[in-house]
């Protein structure tokens, strides 16, 4: 039926103020301006649509009306070539416009809309979508960034709610120009420390910056730095300050958040960050120094620090006190979820503070069973290797050996295991599928585990695609991390130049499919229409774009193992669109965001994973209105890469 055939219903059109009300309520219009919404409200008309009934079908125009939905819902819908039942491949409800992306690139549709159940729709011409994408910014952002503006739409309200509730003065998602508390002091590299020092002392300073004379950072000194390198070794206070100065500096953009900012002290350790100002685009100019921000100056989430955290796993003597130290990572998780912190920032400092709670244990266990100075590498595998791990997870590791090693094999198994048992205590369950490095399985050698990967590759069976999907994103994380370097290398190698079995993990990965005929409360594909059912975030919703991510970057050669960073590559690569990766990274930090939440939420208590048979599932009637249309359009993401896999592995 063509678009325009269906004649609006008079009799329902209802006052402009219930209209009004009902367009509030939904973003974009809720971010509207009042003249740019009167302008829609102007142009709208209210039809009604049967079961089945067809909005819109692909024809050689673009369309020349656009719909918001009011009541019902609305499919999309591919026409299959054998005339089966065609599969949703986009589903609109209340409150949600379509068909954006055709209207914007004036294009015709490929799908065929239609109606599932009675629904009611505003119908508005072309004319006003293109009026206001140039007249409102909310409405044009919106469309260019569906997902996106979504996403931070929800953080706000996020925000909002705990900012009304702990009356946070600040939080990790401040931009870092706005942490600088004073302009920078700085020195030249020939200046003596005596007269830096002095300087320091007057100023009120923990650290004084050496620069060149053209502007260039070459140092930093701070008081932290004056034991080691000044009193200690009794260096002279006419000595240069150059030459004990620390260098590099560590820099960010003053445009960065207070969460890079601590990232970045905690994985390097160190206290202060120098905040550049980046000239203003098509300028020559060089970055200008803006100040530094110290750790004392960003945060400390109720006496408790990423920084602290790495400090108190550092001295621990003992499990107990990192049994300890690992409750206080959950519970800074907890803090920077409730400040609406995003999932990357969070999920890489959990993963960063894991990281080295496994390797203090490592540390310990090593003195303990007198193995200092063996050549070996642990790996982490799954989340862990991708740093991707939230609260509730449990052990994914390994153990390669050089090939000297190898005759002292067994004293490697009892050690691993010592090490798996200190994990548990920590709060990381055991793999019950016994994927750990105390497993002999799992404890090999270089040419070992090539010929392990070799077999897997070879094989193809659901078993190896399923390994495959846990060992391909191992990481080294302690020991000789070359050997798990050249491990990567080999393993790339062999993976890019085997197309069958880049196939059989496409296939693999395709029978696990994002609910996309989700619609409220419900999951269409899964039960059928009327029937509740939880969502498991992780295998419905991160899964696919964790397996489309890999199979991808092992296409074309991309050592990344974490997904994000895998997406983002394969554009660096020429292999992916950056709109589309666009989609997926935004659909993906929601998923993870909405699994920590869920985590929280159903913990109450400090051990992750313990409470819940499963910590990632939810019930989509829980969430706001919001968070389900977010829900909803992450799944569609997933959906979209599958597609993309299909088509390229048919």
């Amino acid at each position: 039926m063509p678009e325009t055939a269906h004649q609006p219903a008079p009799s329902l059109t209802g006052p402009q103020g219930s209209i009004r009300a009902f367009l509030l309520e939904h973003a974009p219009f809720s971010q509207m301006t009042a003249p740019a919404v009167n302008t829609l409200l102007a142009g709208l008309e209210l039809c009604y649509f049967a079961d089945g009934e067809q909005l819109l079908a692909p024809e050689s125009q673009p369309p020349t009306h656009w719909f918001i939905v009011k009541q019902g819902s609305v499919k999309g819908v591919r026409p299959t070539a054998n005339g089966g039942s065609p599969e949703p491949l986009f589903m609109a409800a209340a409150g949600e416009c379509f068909p954006v992306g055709a209207l914007l690139a004036q294009r015709p549709v490929t799908l065929s809309y239609q109606a599932v159940g009675d629904t009611f729709v505003f119908r508005a011409p072309r004319e006003l979508f293109d009026e206001l994408t140039r007249k409102s910014p909310a409405f044009m952002d919106f469309c260019t960034r569906r997902l996106a503006a979504l996403l931070d739409q929800s953080r706000r309200e996020l925000q909002a709610s705990v900012s009304a509730s702990t009356h946070l003065e600040q939080n990790l998602l401040t931009p870092l120009a706005a942490v600088v508390r004073r302009a920078p002091v700085t020195c030249a590299p020939a200046t003596p420390l005596g007269e830096a020092l002095a300087t320091m002392q007057a100023e009120k300073l923990g650290s004084i910056l050496v620069t060149e004379t053209d502007g260039t950072l070459a140092g930093i000194l701070t008081r932290s730095d004056l034991i080691g390198r000044v009193l200690l070794p009794q260096v002279p206070l006419s000595t240069p300050i150059e030459q004990v100065m620390s260098s590099p500096v560590h820099c960010l953009d003053a445009q960065a958040s207070a969460a890079d900012a601590v990232y970045l002290m905690g994985s390097k350790g160190v206290r202060h960050v120098a905040v550049m100002q980046l000239a203003e685009p098509g300028s020559s100019a060089a970055p200008a120094l803006l100040g530094v921000v110290s750790e004392r100056d960003l945060f400390a989430l109720q006496r408790l620090s990423l920084r602290s955290a790495g400090s108190a796993i550092r001295r621990a003597q003992s499990i107990d006190s990192l049994a300890a130290a690992a409750r206080d990572i959950r519970g800074l998780a907890r803090n920077l979820v409730a400040q609406g912190v995003g999932s990357a920032q969070i999920t890489r400092f959990v993963s960063m503070l894991n990281d080295q709670l496994t390797q203090r244990i490592i540390e310990l266990s090593l003195e303990r069973y007198r193995l200092i100075g063996g050549r070996f590498c642990w790996l982490a595998l799954g989340s862990e290797g991708r740093e991707e791990q939230t609260i509730a997870t449990d052990q994914d590791n390994a153990l390669l050996l050089s090939p000297e090693e190898a005759p002292r094999r067994d004293a490697w198994l009892v050690f691993a295991a010592s090490v798996n048992n200190a994990l548990a205590a920590c709060g990381f369950p055991l793999c019950k599928g016994g994927v750990m490095a105390r497993n002999p399985a799992l404890c090999l050698t270089l040419e070992e585990w090539q010929a392990r990967f070799a077999g897997w590759m070879d094989a193809g069976d659901p078993q190896a695609l399923l390994n495959a999907s846990i060992y391909f994103d191992f990481r080294g994380l302690a020991g000789d991390l070359t050997l798990a370097h050249e491990l990567r290398r080999w393993v790339g190698a062999q993976v890019k130049a085997n197309g069958r079995f880049l196939k059989q993990l496409t296939d693999n990965a395709l029978t696990n499919h994002p609910p996309i005929a989700w619609t409220g409360g419900m999951i269409d594909q899964l039960l059928g229409p009327g029937q509740d059912k939880p969502v498991d975030l992780k295998l419905s919703g991160t899964m696919p774009l964790v397996d489309g991510a890999r199979i991808l970057s092992l296409a074309h050669g991309i050592a990344a193992t974490n997904t994000v960073e895998r997406f983002h590559a394969l554009v660096g690569a020429g292999a992916a669109d950056a709109a589309d990766v666009a989609g997926w990274v935004d659909a993906f930090h929601f998923l993870q965001m909405l699994r920590l939440r869920v985590q929280i939420e159903g913990q109450g208590g400090d051990a992750p994973g313990a409470e819940t048979e499963n910590p990632n599932r939810i019930d989509p009637a829980q969430l706001s209105s919001l968070d389900r249309r977010i829900l909803k359009e992450a799944f569609r993401q997933g959906k979209k890469l599958q597609q993309r896999l299909a088509l390229d592995y048919v």
